[in-house]
């Protein structure tokens, strides 16, 4: 069992829900439908709501086809009828209608209202308040629920999980499993898992794995998908690979997986491999799975493979996104086709925007180009004028160029408009627990014996006639 430290997250400020208004509205509903048809039938003949075998099959069809208006009169009746309707079915279906139309407040005025609750009744209305990326209520709700089921924590934890809150979304699986002792499903590994790979917690991700082995739980769909995701974000590529192969039936997202993977951390000929294999095997790749595929020819330097790509997945029907465009940028820049890569930025259907500028100007510092860098820092300025990266990019160009000047000009400005870049990181794991470091770092809990270990490496190195050498940069600034 699993059993990192649990720390159960803070109870976030509340947020207003999701307004009614904020989806736009969808076409009416076929009047033909079947279930419309026969509730309309029963309700014409003088049938009570309650006796109307229809209401249920109305509901899920309002959210089917979907259609707004229905549900609307629907739910009009529930509330003239006062408790006479007291079937806990119709009023969550209703809930679920609602919520399936993007329609949250109306979803939580139909739940508050209704006479009686059960389990599901909460997990809809849970659900709903996650996809609709609030939170804050959502918490309220899990917390205030009398009843709590593996539905409604494996609700909690991949909402915590995909919304950016990882480490609580670790800390609720524990409660889940320690305190609860509930036993995790696939849907619960999946949220978790991808909360571990988040942290990047391989130790941790090792033994989600190592459970759900021995759960003998499908890894076929979601739950491959993500322990291979994990594995790669990790960097533990080995694993990855072995895991993808263990799959029995994979789909184009296992694939996409394990090849993005090797696009990012190499070899990037094993990349471009799975994916000849996968296309052998008759698996159609989707635009994301060439996303991988250019940043594998991209970071290995293979530009005209990286166009013959770019053609095939034209030729096969999918439309380049600006995603697909900012990795050929890329490809060009790395490669030192500055010109080119500024042409493509320049001309592309849509506003290039802060990625592609950003790796342009990243191609021209490489390059050592001062001139197109100051375009490209131009752009990258228009495009996010709080953010440090175009400032600090550019003063690198310029230290690669013996631009002192320039640099502090730069420097200058960057203090001037306020602009601030956040420090890079480092990270580590050790026992468990992952550790991050800054340049300089006085603020971890273990800098004292750090830097002392540090020390006794430079007077190794000293003893050893090593002499570093000092970075001009450091010696301007």
């Amino acid at each position: 069992m699993l059993s990192p430290t649990t720390v159960f997250p803070r109870n976030p400020k509340p947020s207003k829900l999701a307004s009614n208004t904020t989806g736009p509205r969808c076409r009416a509903t076929p009047s033909g439908d079947a279930a419309f048809c026969a509730f309309r039938a029963h309700h014409r003949a003088g049938r009570s709501l309650d006796a109307n075998p229809s209401l249920i099959p109305a509901l899920v069809a309002c959210a089917r086809l979907p259609a707004e208006a229905e549900a609307e009169q629907i739910h009009a009746l529930l509330v003239k009828c006062g408790g006479a309707v007291s079937d806990v079915h119709a009023w969550t279906s209703l809930v679920r209608a609602y919520a399936r139309l993007g329609r949250v407040y109306d979803a939580r005025k139909a739940f508050d209202g209704m006479p009686n609750r059960t389990v599901v009744s909460w997990n809809v209305l849970l659900d709903a308040l996650v996809k609709s990326g609030d939170l804050d209520s959502a918490w309220e709700v899990f917390v205030e629920m009398p009843q709590r089921n593996v539905v409604s924590w494996n609700t909690i934890i991949s909402g915590f999980a995909r919304l950016g809150w990882a480490q609580e979304a670790v800390d609720l699986f524990v409660e889940m499993t320690v305190v609860y002792g509930l036993a995790p499903d696939e849907a619960t590994m999946v949220g978790f898992i991808s909360a571990v790979r988040d942290i990047g917690l391989l130790g941790l991700g090792r033994c989600a794995h190592g459970y759900v082995l021995r759960r003998e739980l499908s890894l076929d769909g979601a739950l491959g998908v993500a322990l291979i995701n994990m594995y790669t974000r990790c960097g533990s590529m080995g694993a990855a690979h072995s895991c993808f192969w263990s799959v029995s039936n994979k789909n184009v997202e296992h694939w996409t997986s394990v090849i993005t993977g090797f696009a990012a951390h190499g070899p990037q000929d094993m990349a471009l491999s799975l994916f000849g294999e996968m296309r052998q095997l008759g698996i159609e790749p989707n635009g994301v799975t060439f996303v991988a595929v250019l940043n594998a020819c991209s970071h290995g330097g293979l530009v005209n493979e990286g166009f013959r790509y770019f053609s095939l997945m034209k030729s096969m029907g999918i439309k380049p996104t600006i995603q697909h465009y900012g990795c050929l940028v890329d490809l060009l820049g790395r490669a030192g086709f500055l010109e080119e890569a500024l042409n493509l930025a320049s001309n592309l259907p849509k506003d290039p925007g802060f990625v592609i500028w950003s790796s342009l100007l990243a191609a021209c510092r490489s390059h050592g180009n001062v001139e197109m860098a100051e375009l490209a820092a131009s752009k990258l300025a228009d495009a996010k004028p709080s953010h440090g990266s175009s400032y600090v990019l550019l003063s690198n160009t310029y230290a690669r160029a013996k631009q002192w000047e320039d640099l502090k000009m730069t420097r200058r400005r960057m203090e001037e408009h306020g602009v601030s870049k956040k420090p890079g990181l480092s990270w580590i794991e050790v026992d468990g627990s992952v550790h991050s470091f800054a340049t300089a770092d006085k603020l971890h809990t273990e800098r004292d014996r750090i830097y002392q270990m540090l020390e006794a490496l430079n007077h190794n190195l000293t003893s050893a006639a090593y002499e570093p050498g000092q970075l001009a940069l450091s010696e301007q600034l």
